[in-house]
């Protein structure tokens, strides 16, 4: 039984991870909101005060060694410094850990008023990516059979680990209505060589987006109390390498209750509807959302999404409240 797992999941890897790569290389998440500085750099200090967010996605738990990621990150805008600050640490576990990919990153934005009603902001992200392909925990047949046969791989390919830097560049528009931003990650190629991938590279992701909020009742103006109603229409498309993918959705919001959907396809056929349901409870946030698949991946066991959001609050200093002259961007929170 041990033996049929390990060769289960390199097998799984081996032959899966190909075709992975063309349809996209990195963690892909559906709660595109509760994991914003994820999304695009740009909305790091979006909220003015320090905000917390995790996120962990299940994805394929049907399959034996599936696939997990995850995610936290911390920002807050500083007036100071004219913009926000942000980290960001993220990971990826494939084939029950024989594939994992980190990243840690650290994030600098500039936030211009260009008009009373329009803002925008500019990140730079700088950090540090590393991939691990763990040969060591695959046991080949021969080995088991006979502990003293030399392993079947040559040395160099026994233990791969690969890591270099990374950059990214994000721009996000705002007005209190209606918002937009472009990112791109991955700005410097990274090669990997992981024996049959070999001479591949993490090619740039492209990020757009686009969505707005309609007021439908709203009981005070700079304020969200229970009851308020208000819809959430968005469009997002990525595309990295041969992946290309357009999303299309929105988010109906009955305050602290939040659902959505989305339905995620590339120009060829579709791939998922997205549910989304989250609950807000002061400054602390909570989602859910579910991929059913459309593909033949339908028995995979879709995706299972999970998210954690917390803002501190923070009080005015002196005279002057912190960020007086900005406002909070109106974007969904899942």
């Amino acid at each position: 039984m041990i033996l049929f797992k390990r060769s289960f999941y390199f097998f799984l890897v081996v032959f899966l991870l190909p075709f992975i790569n063309i349809v996209g290389q990195e963690a892909h998440y559906s709660q595109f909101y509760a994991n914003p500085i994820y999304l695009n750099p740009a909305f790091v200090g979006t909220a003015n005060c320090a905000r917390v967010s995790v996120n962990f996605r299940d994805q394929w738990p049907s399959i034996p060694g599936n696939f997990i990621s995850f995610s936290g990150s911390y920002d807050q805008h500083i007036d100071i410094l004219h913009g926000g600050i942000g980290v960001l640490f993220s990971g990826d576990i494939a084939g029950g850990g024989i594939l994992q990919t980190y990243n840690a990153s650290v994030i600098y934005n500039y936030r211009v008023q260009a008009s009373k009603q329009f803002q925008m902001q500019f990140a730079l992200q700088a950090g540090y990516m590393a991939t691990t392909f763990g040969w060591d925990r695959i046991k080949f047949a021969s080995e088991l059979l006979n502990a003293s046969s030399p392993s079947v791989l040559p040395t160099e390919y026994q233990s791969s680990n690969f890591s270099q830097f990374d950059a990214s560049f994000g721009f996000l528009g705002y007005t209190p209505y209606l918002y937009f931003g472009l990112a791109i990650h991955h700005l410097i190629p990274m090669k990997k060589n992981f024996f049959f991938l070999t001479a591949d590279s993490w090619k740039p992701k492209w990020t757009a987006h686009i969505g707005g909020k309609i007021k439908i009742t709203e009981k005070m103006r700079r304020e969200v109390n229970f009851g308020d109603i208000s819809l959430h229409p968005n469009l997002i498309f990525i595309s990295q390498g041969n992946f290309h993918f357009l999303h299309e959705g929105f988010y109906f919001k009955f305050y602290p209750f939040t659902i959505g959907t989305w339905l995620r396809h590339n120009f060829k056929n579709f791939d998922a509807v997205i549910v989304t349901c989250g609950i807000e409870y002061k400054n602390f946030k909570i989602g859910y959302s579910y991929d059913f698949n459309l593909t033949k991946l339908e028995r995979t066991g879709g995706s299972h999404e999970v998210s954690l959001q917390y803002i501190f609050p923070c009080k005015p200093k002196g005279k002057k409240p912190p960020s007086k002259r900005y406002t909070p961007i109106e974007c969904p929170k899942f």
